[in-house]
């Protein structure tokens, strides 16, 4: 007969792994407002979240200020993460294999992993930047399906504006990356007072990154009241629903992304 005790001690292996494994990052606000802010040689940065979700194995935001024109070098930017860099204000000048290119406000750039890259502040005022970062498990899998380049820009400026009864949109991307089965970003204008959608729900990820204006996020039915700078982490399958709560019009990147089953 087989030990009971000996069935025991598997099982309780098996839980107290599980219980050492974060649990994945539940639908979250982050405030600009309310983020501490670490400063150190003319740089700030404002740590949002650096943990996993349902879909990565870890997911990271921080926004970078660079402030002062003798330090307008960032140098320390991991190689082994897929990566957003969106530009908050200002201009930035990416430093790669690729060459130099220019960012503008509100421009954004997709990194692949393993690309080497410095960020330079390349304006004469200062500047700061949404550093997204994220990981998972089996990224070989994956190879960039739109383009070949490892650093891809998107210029604001240069995005199609498409108006409709509640503002505008313009659409970023919609395709495979290195590490994700598709990523897809889109930039929403809403007119005062008016909502994106109802809440609703999707199996994808996402985040929201509000630009400009004030908005409430409701989730799980309690809402939230978010300005300029702040960041929405939207878990899958959590009822979710934007509307402009502020004077004038809002502005928000809306970034959400599946991996392969």
């Amino acid at each position: 007969m087989i030990n009971p005790k000996l069935l025991f001690l598997p099982v309780l292996f098996c839980y107290m792994k599980s219980i050492a494994q974060p649990q994945p990052l539940p639908s979250s606000v982050y405030e600009w407002k309310m983020m501490p802010v670490e400063k150190s040689g003319g740089v700030e940065r404002r740590h949002y979240f650096n943990w996993p979700t349902k879909t990565l194995q870890n997911f990271e935001i921080e926004v970078i200020d660079i402030q002062s024109e003798n330090n307008r070098k960032i140098t320390e930017i991991a190689s082994d993460t897929e990566k957003l860099i969106l530009v908050k204000n200002g201009t930035l000048s990416l430093s790669s294999q690729q060459g130099d290119q220019i960012l503008s406000a509100r421009s954004i750039a997709l990194v692949h992993p393993g690309e080497k890259l410095s960020i330079y502040n390349a304006g004469k005022s200062p500047t700061s930047f949404f550093l997204i970062q994220w990981k998972i498990e089996t990224f070989s899998e994956y190879r960039p399906r739109s383009s070949g380049k490892s650093i891809q820009v998107f210029d604001y400026q240069k995005l199609d504006y498409k108006e409709n009864p509640k503002g505008g949109r313009r659409n970023v991307m919609e395709a495979a990356t290195q590490t994700l089965h598709e990523l897809e970003m889109h930039i929403t204008t809403l007119l005062e007072g008016e909502k994106s959608h109802d809440p609703h729900v999707h199996p994808d990820e996402e985040i929201i990154v509000v630009l400009q204006g004030e908005v409430e996020e409701m989730i799980n039915g309690t809402p939230y009241r978010l300005g300029p700078g702040s960041v929405i982490f939207l878990s899958s399958m959590d009822p979710h629903g934007i509307r402009n709560v502020g004077k004038g019009a809002c502005e928000y990147y809306a970034i959400r992304w599946t991996v392969k089953d």
